[in-house]
């Protein structure tokens, strides 16, 4: 038997669980949600947002998707990304808005999204 092979059979299994699973597969949808809550938002005022925001608001909610399959896949990048994606969210929802609704629609997610994992921290790479 082989290092490498001997290295993978005594490796523990990666288990992910039904509430983590889910709750990645609602930050996803989530995050592609925002995006449309926060142009509705910015709609209702008499204000017009420029065009470059809306970039920002989609391209943020791609960058989202985009950690959330790397925390799918275990990997620490992931939960890094997220979490800078949710503070540049934060500032771009309250730049375009200006209510302060749009931070705890935003940290809420996170905040789950850290107790779930507390337990599996290990388990990133």
């Amino acid at each position: 038997m082989s290092r490498s092979s001997k290295a993978k059979s005594t490796s523990k299994k990666k288990e992910r669980g039904t509430w983590l699973s889910a709750w990645l597969i609602l930050i996803a949808l989530h995050s592609i949600l925002y995006a449309f809550l926060i142009l509705y938002l910015r709609g209702q005022s008499n204000e017009d947002s420029p065009v470059w925001m809306a970039i920002v608001v989609f391209v943020l909610s791609i960058v989202d998707v985009v950690a959330v399959i790397a925390i799918w896949n275990w990997k620490k990048w992931g939960l890094q990304l997220y979490a800078v994606t949710t503070v540049v969210a934060i500032a771009v929802g309250l730049m375009l808005t200006g209510t302060q609704l749009i931070v705890f629609h935003a940290i809420l997610p996170l905040a789950i999204l850290g107790y779930l994992i507390k337990d599996k921290w290990a388990q990133f790479e």
